[in-house]
């Protein structure tokens, strides 16, 4: 759990806290964690896309039942100067707060006044307004992008870790939509259920909440959709788009990187060349969203849910499987750094760059060492492939890297999470 809303809601300065995080990114959980145990009384609310006066009164009662009586308060202006005056400190949060600034011109200053007696929260989904509000310094930003893992999968972790690692690699992170997994029931009536059905709710949630702050939704889907579970050159993106060299392709995908949708990734060995940039989705469930259903859901509904599975869908896994191993390694990786795993420096995770024709996919760069990292999905890994591997590692690099191994399968040797991680190791790892 990352404490700086604990440090937060400890500190006695007078800023006001933002939280941004696309919809169902688990800003409301992050939130809840860091309240827990705290003595002040809370005030939530979450904004309601009505109108002003619909979500004043529902904030008014709020805070009414607060404070054990009636208050008159007409206006948000005047409520926040009365919960100024306030003689006990209260924990005010506010989700939606971009519909406040909507409905009630002019707030933003009346918060601040109340945040000098009171700590303040305010959540976002909507990119802009986060970023203009945070150009005043009184308002801090935080982004809460799709929770990792090891932060949402206590659902799952009843389940074998090859089925773990199966739905991360179809389902993603995302609180909200792992808990709608079934773990009782197989990945197959999984997808079926919550893909592929009519009233399915996470295809819902794709095509309509998740991009509902984009704007231009339609071009957002089409980068989308040619990405799938590729990584692409922008001059690619642009011929494949159908785009010319304008800088609209460049603000589309800042907005889709803005909302954590997609990353540019790069060689971490090598200074940043824009040439050597590469887009993909960030999220596993977009790519295998976009790479299995988004193209075909009319086929969905002629031929139904467990044909089409079975058809477009199971024959392709294991191709998917293997291509998207680097997306829960580099999770693994980059937390396992944080705790300590490889010493006290910073590490950097991603591509390693061997020359202009040739890259690994994935490595981990420490002070120390520079680690690359072969992976093997349903192999048993053992002393002839290790011995194999290290070679080839030692002559692409001359010898100025070393070899790490990442089986789903497992070693017919000790694996140490550090150089040798198993599937075990990655999903033992705590948030």
């Amino acid at each position: 759990m990352d404490d700086r809303v604990k440090k937060f809601l400890s500190s006695k300065d007078e800023n006001i806290l933002v939280i941004y995080g696309i919809r169902k990114s688990g800003k409301t959980n992050y939130i809840k964690n860091a309240i827990k145990g705290r003595k002040e009384k809370v005030i939530y609310y979450e904004m309601k896309n009505t109108n002003e006066k619909e979500n004043f009164l529902l904030f008014r009662n709020r805070v009414s039942e607060i404070f054990s009586n009636k208050i008159s308060c007409l206006d948000f202006p005047s409520i926040f100067k009365e919960l100024a005056s306030a003689e006990e400190r209260l924990i005010i949060i506010i989700e939606n707060a971009d519909l406040l600034f909507k409905f009630s011109e002019g707030i933003a200053e009346d918060i601040k006044k109340a945040a000098k007696a009171q700590r303040i929260i305010l959540t976002t989904s909507q990119a802009d307004f986060s970023k203009e509000l945070c150009r005043d310094e009184r308002f801090l930003s935080i982004d809460k992008p799709v929770s990792k893992y090891y932060e949402s999968f206590e659902p799952l972790k009843v389940l074998p870790y090859s089925k773990q690692l199966q739905f991360q690699l179809v389902f993603g992170s995302s609180e909200f939509v792992v808990s709608k997994i079934d773990p009782e029931e197989s990945l197959k009536r999984n997808v079926r259920n919550l893909l592929l059905s009519n009233d399915s709710i996470i295809s819902e949630y794709i095509e309509h909440e998740l991009f509902e702050d984009l704007g231009k939704k339609s071009y957002a889907f089409l980068i989308l959709s040619i990405l799938k579970d590729r990584r692409m050159r922008y001059g690619d993106l642009v011929e494949e788009t159908g785009q010319k060299y304008n800088g609209l392709l460049d603000k589309q995908l800042n907005i889709l990187i803005d909302l954590g949708l997609v990353r540019k990734t790069y060689p971490i060995n090598r200074k940043i060349d824009r040439k050597k940039v590469l887009y993909e989705i960030s999220d596993n469930l977009l790519r295998f969203y976009f790479r299995f259903i988004y193209p075909d859901r009319d086929v969905v509904e002629i031929i139904g849910s467990k044909a089409y599975y079975e058809k477009y869908i199971e024959e392709n896994l294991d191709d998917y499987f293997k291509n998207s191993l680097r997306t829960v390694l580099t999770d693994y990786l980059e937390k396992a750094s944080l705790d300590g795993k490889y010493g006290n420096s910073i590490a950097i995770v991603g591509r390693y760059y061997i020359s202009d024709d040739e890259e690994e996919e994935m490595a981990i760069i420490t002070e120390h060492c520079h680690r690359i990292f072969s992976l093997f999905y349903d192999k048993r890994v053992d002393d002839e492939m290790l011995s194999k591997e290290k070679k080839r590692i030692r002559e692409k690099t001359k010898g100025n890297a070393e070899i790490g191994l990442f089986s789903t399968n497992g070693f017919t040797f000790p694996s140490d999470g550090e150089a040798y991680i198993s599937l075990k190791d990655v999903f033992s790892l705590k948030a």
